[in-house]
């Protein structure tokens, strides 16, 4: 898969570090989606609490294969089932106030059958989460100006919008 983007504090001008090699760090995989109704618009995730939207998705259980993590993910956070159509790219973050290295791996999907009610984690719940379907260059339109209102923020913007961009550069 593509590698998009390699993220770090200081790429992000949120300090100087960039990845602090040799130091260890733990890893964590998660699966995002561009996930598309039958009229072209795409699900993102806007999150009240921090004024940022995202892309459904999120960790790789151990044992998962992440196609299958973004299928429970899509059906969790957005309550549909959905069909993988291809690969978009991945992103490596290093985020140094945590040690933690994450892997994130981008597909687009389609929606199959009807949407549901997502069934929300309690952090999720509290941070939020709304599931709006607009366009594809209206969500990139809308990150690129989000100001995210915590430290994880700056990271999945710039990983979601480095899928975007690829998303839209490779569907025209």
């Amino acid at each position: 898969m593509k590698l998009l983007a390699e993220i770090s504090e200081g790429t992000l001008g949120l300090s100087d570090q960039f990845e602090l090699l040799g130091s260890e760090y733990q890893l964590r995989k998660s699966a995002r989606v561009i996930l598309l109704n039958q009229d072209g618009q795409m699900a993102t995730q806007y999150l009240k609490t921090y004024t940022y939207h995202k892309l459904p998705g999120g960790g790789v259980d151990a044992g998962e294969s992440i196609e299958d993590a973004l299928k429970r993910e899509v059906k969790e956070e957005v309550g549909c089932d959905c069909t993988i159509i291809r690969p978009v790219g991945m992103t490596i973050e290093y985020r140094n106030k945590y040690k933690l290295l994450h892997i994130s791996y981008c597909y687009v999907a389609e929606v199959i059958g009807e949407i549901g009610e997502p069934a929300l984690e309690e952090g999720e719940i509290e941070e939020g989460h709304e599931t709006l379907w607009l366009p594809p260059k209206e969500v990139l339109a809308k990150m690129k100006t989000d100001t995210p209102g915590k430290f994880e923020g700056h990271f999945i913007l710039k990983r979601e919008i480095s899928f975007l961009e690829e998303y839209l550069k490779s569907s025209n």
